[in-house]
């Protein structure tokens, strides 16, 4: 494998490691000030379509709860993956770095309909008042075609 593959493999796990250090107790995120969100899972969009028909319209709902103060958001929902299974998911979004509206970490999840449970995924949200996205970015990797997948946020307060 390539060294520059092995990288952009670890990147998000080391990522995630390192922000599980930050990461609050439970008693510090039920007293939290904190921003539900709606999430509508909706388009994806392969490298190598040639490598599998992808399925690039994935209709889904979330839940995501944002903790002010801390680089956490929860998250569960469901939605219709690449492979055109149901998926069914929980986790939640590490996301450390910002700059204007733009945030950058990556999500951690635990999700059904995929060959892998456990999903570590690049990630950049941006938000604009009570609006908000999040796109994921995963590149080309040996045996597996990297995606750009989107999501649009709602804020629900």
């Amino acid at each position: 494998m390539h060294l520059i593959s092995r990288a952009l493999m670890l990147a998000p796990l080391a990522l995630f490691a390192l922000g599980a250090r930050a990461m609050p107790t439970l008693d510090e995120l039920s007293t939290n000030p904190h921003r539900d969100w709606l999430t509508l899972s909706g388009l994806s969009h392969h490298f190598q379509p040639d490598r599998r028909n992808w399925r690039e319209a994935n209709p889904g709902v979330g839940f995501e709860r944002e903790f002010d103060g801390t680089p956490w958001v929860a998250t569960a929902g469901y939605f219709r993956n690449s492979y055109d299974r149901n998926t069914f998911y929980v986790g939640g979004r590490w996301m450390p770095l910002a700059a204007g509206p733009f945030r950058f970490g990556a999500f951690g999840l635990v999700a059904t309909g995929y060959p892998s449970p456990v999903l570590v995924l690049p990630t950049v949200s941006a938000q604009l008042g009570r609006v908000g996205a999040n796109l994921i970015a995963v590149p080309n990797l040996p045996g597996y075609s990297g995606y750009l997948g989107l999501q649009l946020r709602f804020a629900l307060d």
